[in-house]
């Protein structure tokens, strides 16, 4: 291997390389300095040649004096090993290092540098990169000490030789390695070879690790210090079987052909036009496109971009324009279409090739399949990304979704809640396995509005969560409302009972920045919960079940009144156009805004006649009561200010605070009238019924003092 081809192999290497000689003071080391690097090595420090090449470690600019001192200290130590590494965190670049350290004779040593990044996977990746120059190439490639021992040496070399590991071969003398048993003259006629260094191509036999003997051909060049020789790198091939495979095999007296050939990809040379025309290409072209090299080269003209995948033609063009136009290499990871039409993800690196008069005559790189890493990568982000189960999406990729969404300012923003009803007695009545195959027919519900970007993931057991970019609250609504409908279509029968699947849901609306989204994803999960209490109260299955019994028991209260009231509240909610979570507090309210009567004496609610000053003084304390019982209530603090303002005036002469017009809460207001209509036209045990028109007189004569005009115009609106 000549100088030529080892220096290129380094500096094209994406291993950050550099040669150093320690500096001592009184044996002491104090510092070293760079006597060479490779491009990497310049990029990782984002430095240059001529700012750093001869310069010691603490000429260079650094924050911290110390943190220099303790990096040359363990870069002394390490040094005295052959091959150690260690991490090393750089507080100016802010970035972990993984560092080798390669001793080598008197102060010098060689250190070898990459970025650590934060994923296995990435690591991985790099030291295949560390790795894929040298350990591609088929030639063995050993790196010997002026004293004839063995440095390194690669995997080809290892393989030809018949060793397992490089602990048998590092430190052996080559001449004990290589030629043992041969009389001393043919090991003479050997090192003679060595004055003789850079030489190409000579041919001899190796002796194998198990004794048997290969011919191999073999190049040598020379490691020099200054015009000092430090130390030689051998290159060989085993040409043993070069008679049985003929023309199966053609050895070639171009390393550099051979490395190219033997690349995990291809190397190309093309015109610097935007139909990227190949002017060379190495053999890996076939296996990596479906090509052969005589297809790239020999058609007239081959246009590599015709093989990009057509998502990233101008991209890509565009980005080797801004190469040729600044200089910089051009780097890429993108798709392909193959001879056969498969789509493969490929990585390309490569860089414009100039003139003497500095035109860009050609652009040349190295393109690399990289479809089984993608697609192990799919794999693991589907893992992270789903649920097993339902198949949707999880937790973990809902939450990333929506800081996405956020960062893009895709307002407004729709987050919804979905919790399945009825799931316990599902599981008890029919077993876990079909509760989960009704967990997985949801599922199916939800997919058919995961489009134009809504995420839908399974939050917990029973439990969904959905994002909804650029959706208005009436749309976030209407889905919601369709996704209750769908799921109504699956019924479930067995001897105990039939069973319809409902499930309950909420949402809110996220419209600009400054919103706290846990407080938007908070009230969508209030929504949701009022929601399933109302369905638990309308099938006469509610946690509230007591608090009613004592009501009714205790007043003239009536699940007969109740069912008015509530049905009555409806209808004036949806003549006043109330979005949903008003409609649920205020049918909430209609059903419990005596609440607090539980705590009144059952011989003042039903007295007969007038009150006395003292009774009607405890009676007012209702409204409190009932609106202390609703706050320690996580399924009624909605309702708790409704229930307290119930008996609140509109002209601010009510109780228990006098509030006035519209600092009365609107379902309080909504809910004084109805009350009123439902007290007139049903018997009282001080008073007979009076008759819907008697009713509807009182209240309108009440409008503007006791009642909230508008309500009382919708409320009468309900009965035309």
């Amino acid at each position: 291997m000549d100088d030529f081809v080892f220096e290129r192999i380094i500096n094209e290497c994406q291993i950050a390389y550099a040669r150093c000689e320690m500096v001592y003071s009184e044996d002491k080391p104090i510092d070293y300095r760079y006597l060479e690097a490779n491009q990497a090595f310049y990029n990782l420090l984002r430095t240059s040649e001529s700012e750093l090449i001869g310069q010691s470690m603490k000429s260079l600019k650094h924050k911290d004096p110390k943190e220099v001192d303790g990096f040359i200290e363990q870069i002394f130590e390490v040094s005295k090993k052959d091959l150690k590494e260690f991490n090393y965190y750089h507080k100016q670049f802010e970035q972990t290092f993984k560092v080798n350290i390669i001793g080598h004779k008197g102060n010098e040593f060689v250190l070898v540098a990459e970025q650590c990044e934060p994923f296995e996977d990435a690591y991985k990746h790099l030291q295949e990169e560390h790795h894929l120059i040298m350990n591609s190439i088929a030639e063995g490639i050993m790196v010997v000490s002026q004293e004839h021992k063995v440095v390194s040496l690669n995997q080809s070399a290892l393989s030809i030789l018949g060793y397992i590991s490089e602990s048998s071969v590092i430190g052996v003398n080559i001449f004990n390695l290589l030629f043992a048993h041969l009389k001393n003259i043919i090991r003479s006629k050997f090192s003679a070879l060595l004055d003789r260094v850079p030489f190409y191509n000579q041919t001899t036999k190796f002796i194998k690790s198990d004794g048997t003997w290969i011919d191999v051909t073999f190049s040598v060049t020379r490691r020099t210090k200054g015009n000092a020789t430090i130390g030689y790198v051998m290159s060989f091939q085993d040409v043993s079987k070069e008679k049985e495979l003929e023309n199966q095999l053609k050895i070639s007296e171009d390393i550099k052909s051979i490395a190219l050939n033997h690349l995990p990809g291809l190397i190309y040379q093309s015109l610097p036009d935007e139909s990227r025309t190949i002017t060379f290409v190495s053999h890996g072209v076939y296996e990596l496109t479906g090509y052969t090299k005589l297809e790239m080269e020999n058609e007239a003209p081959f246009n590599y971009s015709r093989i990009v995948h057509q998502d990233y033609q101008q991209e890509i063009w565009t980005d080797w324009q801004n190469s040729i136009q600044t200089g910089n290499e051009f780097e890429k990871e993108y798709m392909i279409v193959t001879k056969e039409g498969k789509s493969k993800w490929v990585y390309e690196k490569g860089k414009p090739i100039y003139s003497q008069s500095n035109e860009v005559v050609a652009i040349e790189g190295i393109i690399i399949d990289l479809d089984k890493r993608r697609q192990k990568d799919i794999e693991i982000e589907h893992l992270m990304y789903h649920d097993r189960l339902s198949g949707l999406k999880n937790r973990l990729y809902f939450d990333h979704m929506l800081n996405k969404y956020v960062e893009e300012a895709r307002y407004p923003i729709g987050i919804m809640v979905a919790d399945l009803d009825g799931m316990k007695f599902i599981n008890d009545v029919f077993g876990r396995q079909f509760g989960d195959k009704v967990i997985e027919e949801f599922a199916n519900v939800l997919k058919k509005y995961e489009k134009d970007g809504v995420v839908v993931a399974r939050s917990g057991g029973d439990e969904f969560s959905l994002i909804l970019p650029h959706s208005e609250a009436s749309n976030t609504y209407e889905v919601m409302i369709n996704i209750q409908e769908d799921a109504k279509q699956f019924i479930y029968k067995s001897d105990i009972k039939d069973f319809q699947l409902s499930v309950s849901m909420g949402f809110e609306t996220k419209v600009n920045d400054s919103e706290d989204m846990q407080t938007i994803i908070k009230s969508a999960e209030d929504y949701m919960h009022r929601r399933k209490l109302i369905a638990r109260a309308q099938n006469n299955r509610d946690s509230l079940s007591s608090i009613k019994a004592t009501m009714m028991a205790n007043s003239q209260e009536t699940q007969d009144h109740m069912e008015r009231m509530g049905s009555i509240a409806l209808q004036v909610g949806d003549k006043l156009g109330l979005k949903q979570n008003t409609m649920d507090d205020l049918y909430l309210l209609a059903l419990l805004h005596d609440i607090g009567k539980v705590g009144v004496p059952s011989n003042i609610i039903n007295k007969p006649g007038k009150l006395t000053d003292e009774e009607w003084k405890i009676m007012k304390t209702h409204p409190s009561i009932g609106y202390q019982i609703a706050m320690s209530s996580i399924d009624l603090k909605s309702i708790a200010e409704g229930i307290l303002s119930h008996h609140e005036r509109f002209d601010g002469t009510g109780y228990p605070d006098g509030l006035k017009g519209k600092e009365i809460p609107l379902i309080s207001r909504i809910i004084s009238v109805i009350d009123t209509y439902d007290a007139i036209t049903q018997d009282r045990p001080y008073r007979k019924a009076r008759s819907h028109e008697e009713a509807i007189l009182e209240i309108k004569k009440c409008s503007g003092t006791q009642f909230d005009p508008d309500i009382v115009e919708a409320f009468i609106g309900i009965f035309a």
